[in-house]
């Protein structure tokens, strides 16, 4: 269901913090956009063994020559990876901040890539127009994410394959530490809403939180994108995620073997990885 207010809120936060709430150095420089790869190889390593980034998930050889949409492409590192690969690139975000330092990443290496200021539920493009869709840490954070999924849907071409990331309900970070931890145990739930509890403790966190954020568990996933065809979901994060818990000040998780913690990444880590076949 369309929600221009809460659109507008998300589109002003976001242009105001577009994934940079977490880099220190002057938005548009080269030390800028490299740090925030380093962050993404970080906090994401099992999308990646390296460079390129995401490559543990997406097949960059076979994108060659092909037609990319890159949704909300934030400050470009995704938009970069496609480029090099000699993909024909279009990337989009709702945010005029993201649509300008994308374009400077692009100009700061020397690429070229159509980049453009759209809205991931109205996507301004014919049907069947791309080979390949990432929506990457995004639709979770649309009003109306289903009508961003019908969007991909309908603007990949016949046999075009997508991949989305998106963060799963039941996860030890939004069962453990927001509900349970801040909702209960901190009595938050009392002043707060489930929902508002949630977007604190999110994205943005350490700068008071962003304006939406949305949890699915992987059997809603599935109905979500039922249209597609393959379908896979998979649960992922950092075996290291477990290290402090229950709490930084009891951080009994570090004495967990490692097989532990890569079980509760796999079963109870906050990212979804969604792949599929129109």
């Amino acid at each position: 269901m369309e929600n221009p207010e809460l659109k507008s809120k998300v589109k002003s936060w976001w242009n105001g913090y577009p994934f940079t709430y977490f880099v220190k150095e002057a938005p548009g420089s080269w030390a800028f956009f490299r740090n925030v790869d380093r962050k993404i190889l970080k906090w994401m390593g099992w999308a990646q063994p390296g460079y390129p980034l995401l490559s543990g998930v997406i097949d960059y050889q076979s994108l060659k020559g092909k037609k990319i949409l890159d949704i909300a492409c934030g400050t470009g590192w995704s938009t970069e990876q496609f480029v090099r690969s000699g993909a024909d690139v279009t990337a989009i975000d709702l945010t005029p901040k993201a649509v300008e330092l994308t374009k400077k990443r692009m100009e700061l290496y020397g690429l070229k890539a159509n980049v453009l200021i759209a809205d991931a539920e109205n996507l301004p493009f014919p049907d069947n127009s791309f080979d390949y869709v990432l929506a990457w840490g995004c639709l979770m954070h649309t009003p109306d994410t289903q009508k961003a999924i019908g969007e991909i849907y309908r603007t990949l071409k016949p046999g075009g394959r997508f991949g989305a990331m998106m963060y799963n309900k039941l996860s030890l970070h939004w069962l453990y530490y927001i509900v349970f931890g801040k909702g209960i145990l901190k009595l938050q739930l009392l002043k707060y809403k489930l929902q508002e509890l949630t977007n604190r403790y999110t994205d943005g966190a350490e700068i008071g939180g962003n304006m939406l954020t949305k949890f699915y568990s992987a059997s809603q996933i599935k109905k979500m994108y039922s249209q597609f065809k393959d379908l896979h979901v998979s649960i992922h994060d950092s075996e290291d995620m477990f290290d402090y818990f229950p709490h930084r000040w009891l951080p009994l998780g570090k004495l967990a073997p490692r097989f532990i913690k890569r079980w509760i990444a796999e079963h109870l880590g906050l990212d979804l990885w969604i792949a599929g076949i129109k």
